[in-house]
């Protein structure tokens, strides 16, 4: 398969599966806070469901290797038209947990099965390109999400807007198995055994370490808040269809972008992107401690669209260099983050409610600055140790090529 097809597939899927991602990650919080659910239960399921997944991604990692990407993105596809069904049938918070439990294993298996798809197909130093394009279309789709979600809950209820959200990525996975028919041949086979996978898992290279360890830090930052942004802003008093707005502005910004942000991790590196993506974060997390102010809150989400839209390319730049583009890094990355992250909403949740939304911010803020400081103090030997230093090497027969046309 060709890159430019390959790149066209997962566009064409990303238009549709965005308008679920953003709507029900806006939807699901706003919903639990609708029911009754304080904060920390909200972050409580969250935290559950982000640590138990997170162990099983390596084995996510081994088999995407072992039976192609395109197995796993049309299996990963299923779920996450599961997530937002199982959430329009239940109140319970077992029952929300595992919606979101569905929708996370779809979101962090899904995302090393498609950057494995592109880096079959994409030059290793075109991938910050070949993302920010894939990208673009999926934050396009994620913009207008979390609105049409709103207003479809605002005017036809909460079960309403989980219906249209599954549909559309119905739609979506539908596009991509007609447009990637003719499958890329498969040119790695899994490394040992599954073991094999965690042993190294637990035990990576020094130049991936370095890698992991800003991808912790930065996962920890967002999720003592993010996670839980949608239904911080509605319990003070902004509407569904504000929330949702507001939402949807995160993903304009995040939609212009990505393909700039996505060049300039090709010109400038992983690391300085990551640095300022995290400054960018410090000013959101800032600005969101008292949402009183509607322009700062608005102001906060742009920035928001940004920092996201400078992290995704250079998040997976980083990884295709270090791990050689094989199922097996990007999962092991998304174990990292899913493990720093599980305890953060909780954590985040718990003092919320105990102490007021002001701590949580500001313990984030204080660690994205140490995340930005760490990335731009160590660009040079990190990126030296990266280049190096390639545990998970690639065994590609071929050599990758860009094709145009």
């Amino acid at each position: 398969m060709s890159a430019r097809r390959a790149v066209i597939s997962l566009t064409a899927y990303n238009a549709f599966r965005g308008l679920t991602v953003g709507g029900f990650m806006a939807l699901l919080p706003m919903y639990m806070s609708y029911l009754g659910y304080s904060m920390s239960s909200i972050g409580g399921i969250i935290t559950i469901a982000s640590l138990l997944l997170a162990l099983i991604l390596p084995a996510m990692g081994y088999f995407i290797d072992l039976h192609g990407p395109k197995t796993w993105i049309i299996i990963t596809g299923i779920l996450i038209i599961a997530a937002p069904l199982m959430a329009s049938t239940s109140t319970t918070l077992l029952g929300l947990g595992l919606a979101y439990g569905l929708f996370l294993l779809s979101f962090l298996a899904g995302q090393p099965a498609r950057m494995t798809f592109i880096a079959d197909n994409v030059d290793i130093d075109s991938m910050g390109g070949a993302v920010g394009t894939i990208m673009s279309t999926f934050s396009a789709s994620r913009t207008i999400g979390p609105l049409i979600a709103g207003i479809i809950a605002s005017l036809y209820g909460f079960v309403s807007a989980f219906h249209v959200l599954a549909f559309s990525s119905v739609i979506g996975l539908l596009l991509f198995i007609f447009l990637s028919r003719k499958d890329s041949p498969r040119k790695r086979k899994p490394r040992g055994s599954l073991k094999d996978s965690y042993l190294r898992f637990f035990s990576p290279p020094r130049g991936f370490r370095v890698a992991l360890c800003l991808i912790a830090l930065d996962r920890l930052s967002w999720t003592l808040w993010y996670p839980m942004l949608s239904a911080h802003l509605y319990s003070h008093g902004y509407s569904e269809i504000e929330v949702g707005a507001m939402f949807s502005t995160t993903g304009a910004i995040q939609t212009i972008l990505s393909p700039i942000a996505g060049s300039l991790t090709d010109r400038l590196g992983a690391y300085l992107i990551l640095a300022f993506s995290e400054s960018l974060g410090v000013i959101a997390a800032i600005l969101l401690i008292f949402p009183t102010s509607a322009a700062a809150v608005w102001t906060s989400m742009v920035a928001i669209g940004g920092s996201i839209a400078l992290w995704i390319p250079a998040y997976n730049a980083l990884i295709a260099k270090v791990g050689g583009g094989t199922g097996e890094a990007f999962a092991s990355a998304n174990a990292v983050r899913g493990l720093a992250g599980a305890p953060g909403p909780y954590i985040g949740g718990l003092i919320y409610d105990i102490i007021g939304p002001a701590i949580p911010f500001a313990i984030s803020s204080i660690l994205l600055v140490l995340t930005s400081l760490i990335a731009m103090t160590g660009i040079k030997s990190a990126e030296k140790a990266v280049s190096k230093m390639h545990k998970f090497p690639q065994t590609n027969d071929m050599p990758h090529k860009f094709e145009t046309s």
